[in-house]
């Protein structure tokens, strides 16, 4: 779906037509009867009732579902939207501002796609560089969200992804040589390299089109993570050992060019289940995603419209030293 389109835009959504699958993927077995009789005719008034419980249906499931729906994927990705970043900003104090309530903070980190600031460039007419400067003072300046909401709270530290693309680079280079010197009869297994050819693809949309219509090109696909995945892994991971606090306690916001990025955010497999340590109580807690939400440019503008914040008006210099945080990790704060 097209950044720039939004739920009032829409008027080809299609009621679902097709029943949906996940009920009967969710609903129980059925046991046989011990005493029933195949040729026994009955009375619809004898027939006991069977109480099943009820179909869980996730956004996940519908999000990675093209049963029911076309381009009204913008209705079920509401929980992924400006007003979920306000409502997570006003839910619960910041950890930085209050370290001694370690066990109720949240550390709140937002990561920027250099595509995101292009788009704000085109639209003010300014150089991409002024852009990403407008962007942080609304996400951690004194002007931006940190001047309103219930708490106060801004985001801690704002990071850039062409970084992690970067690494990408350097990884699927690495695994492409590992591929190349594998054996050709080699079992695939999750851990092994891709076959060749190796086929990778940062965006969404194009896996899931691979996954449903073209399951014979799946052993070929690479098994990195995207840029906007392994940023949402790293920053977990450092910021919880180099805080001791959980993942869970750190709140991560991707600025994305396309809705498809949310999809991306929901899937199950990019969790903290993934990488790390599995805890006693495992089956008891939900798992935490690497990003926890995901908007577009044109959703950044909108969320500066909620919070009475004029972003044309916003400073186009860097946030200022007072103002900003070094990152825990110096190798990476470098």
């Amino acid at each position: 779906m097209s950044a720039i389109l939004s739920a009032d835009d829409l008027n080809d959504f299609i009621s679902p037509g097709v029943a949906c699958i996940k009920p009967v993927e969710t609903l129980p077995l059925q046991k046989p009867e011990e005493k029933s009789n195949p040729y026994e005719v009955t009375t619809e008034d004898r027939v006991p009732v069977q109480d099943h419980a009820p179909a869980q249906i996730s956004l996940t499931d519908c999000l990675a579902c093209s049963g029911c729906v076309t381009s009204a994927e913008a209705v079920l990705v509401s929980l992924q939207s400006h007003s979920e970043v306000l409502n997570a900003l006003d839910s619960r104090h910041s950890f930085i501002s209050h370290p001694n309530g370690a066990s109720n903070g949240m550390v709140f980190v937002a990561s920027v796609s250099p595509q995101v600031r292009a788009n704000i460039a085109a639209t003010y007419s300014i150089s991409e560089r002024r852009a990403g400067w407008m962007i942080d003072q609304l996400l951690g300046g004194l002007s931006g969200l940190g001047s309103g909401g219930q708490y106060g709270n801004k985001f801690d530290w704002i990071v850039d992804t062409n970084a992690m693309r970067e690494a990408c680079l350097v990884l699927g280079a690495d695994e492409i040589s590992s591929s190349l010197s594998s054996s050709v009869g080699t079992q695939s297994t999750t851990n092994s390299p891709p076959k060749k050819p190796v086929l990778s693809s940062a965006c969404p949309g194009w896996i899931c089109y691979a996954e449903k219509t073209h399951p014979h090109v799946l052993p070929h696909l690479s098994r990195l993570k995207s840029p906007q995945a392994i940023t949402g892994t790293l920053l977990k991971t450092v910021l919880s050992q180099r805080l001791n606090i959980r993942p869970d306690q750190i709140w991560h916001l991707a600025l994305m060019p396309c809705f498809d990025k949310k999809l991306e955010a929901s899937r199950e497999e990019l969790t903290d289940r993934y990488w790390r340590p599995p805890l006693p109580d495992e089956e008891l807690a939900p798992p935490t995603r690497d990003v926890d939400c995901v908007i577009t440019a044109r959703e950044l503008l909108m969320l500066a419209d909620t919070r009475g914040i004029s972003f044309p008006s916003l400073p186009q210099e860097p946030l200022a030293v007072s103002s900003t945080l070094p990152f825990p990790d110096p190798v990476l704060d470098a």
